[in-house]
């Protein structure tokens, strides 16, 4: 008796075992398929704001799915807004505005880039904040507005919007070089990048590197010397086919060249401006402003 009670006291605790073991796999597969749900919940939320009307919803869709995209790689804000009615303000000033009032951006430096297409002041303009400035420089925003304006120009509003993402995508994997600088166009303060600059050289590897072209030239010129010396010559046998060089060698003389005629033509080479930035080009340059709400952003814009 006592022994069929321990059997089934044996059976009913595998039986709760196994109870324990199957909750625990459901647990952990419901929270694998909670993940992109989460994610989803946690997403920067609408980012596309066609105040103009210049989106069709189809476009509109596509153009969000491509933003949210764009920030799950960069982990920057990306915003595209466009304007019917700039309410008396620049595109600059409205671009950053609408960034700092909608409290967009990622980090304590608020991360990101605004781009607004201003049907009121017929401007494209494009709005960086935070590391989204040493990502798109003066150069780059420039090139940017260059291929977006081929397709203002067209109306195709939306293929000016994913081309302005492809090229914010391109120089983000290209990243930001080391020695470049933000220049403040107000005060003219300059402030370098903060990453890892350009790989300098070491004493050992300069040490190095002299070391071994001295030996290359050395090597070189003892050969020269050899083969001008004809030392294997020297020792052959009067019948060899060479043997007229046996005894040969060679001299030095000081020969000195006079000068009959000359002529010298002369050409003024302008300087290359920098806009007032302190030598630095615009391809290491961000150039940044202060916006109504105090924060530092950079960019630019070109009329269409």
């Amino acid at each position: 008796m006592v022994s069929g009670m321990k059997g089934k006291n044996g059976v009913r605790k595998r039986r709760v075992f196994r109870i324990w073991i199957m909750c625990f796999l459901a647990g952990l597969l419901f929270g694998i398929i909670r993940i992109p749900v989460r994610a989803a919940d946690d997403s920067f939320g609408q980012r596309v704001y066609d105040q103009a009307d210049l989106f069709s919803e189809e476009e509109e869709a596509g153009l969000e799915e491509k933003i949210q995209g764009l920030q799950e790689k960069t982990g920057m804000d990306v915003v595209l807004v466009t304007a019917k009615d700039a309410q008396g303000k620049s595109s600059e000033e409205y671009a950053d505005d609408f960034y700092d009032e909608n409290d967009f951006g990622t980090g304590e430096e608020g991360s990101g880039v605004l781009y607004l297409m201003d049907m009121d002041n017929r401007e494209l303009y494009i709005s960086t904040c935070g590391e989204m400035i040493w990502i798109l420089t003066d150069e780059r925003v420039d090139a940017m507005l260059d291929a977006g304006m081929v397709h203002m120009g067209r109306g195709d509003y939306a293929g000016c919007a994913k081309r302005l993402f492809s090229d914010t995508e391109k120089w983000y994997d290209k990243g930001a070089a080391g020695g470049q600088v933000q220049v403040d166009r107000d005060t003219g303060e300059i402030l370098r990048y903060p990453g890892k600059a350009h790989r300098s050289i070491r004493w050992y590897e300069a040490l190095l590197a002299v070391a071994v072209s001295a030996f290359c030239a050395w090597s070189a010129c003892a050969k020269v010397r050899r083969e001008y010396a004809m030392e294997q010559e020297r020792g052959r046998a009067s019948g060899y086919y060479m043997a007229y060089r046996a005894n040969a060698g060679f001299r030095f003389r000081n020969r000195q060249d006079t000068l009959t005629s000359s002529h010298i033509a002369r050409q003024v080479i302008p300087r290359t401006s920098y806009r007032s930035t302190g030598g630095y080009g615009s391809s290491g340059r961000s150039t940044t402003h202060r916006s109504s709400s105090g924060r530092t952003h950079g960019g630019g814009g070109r009329k269409f």
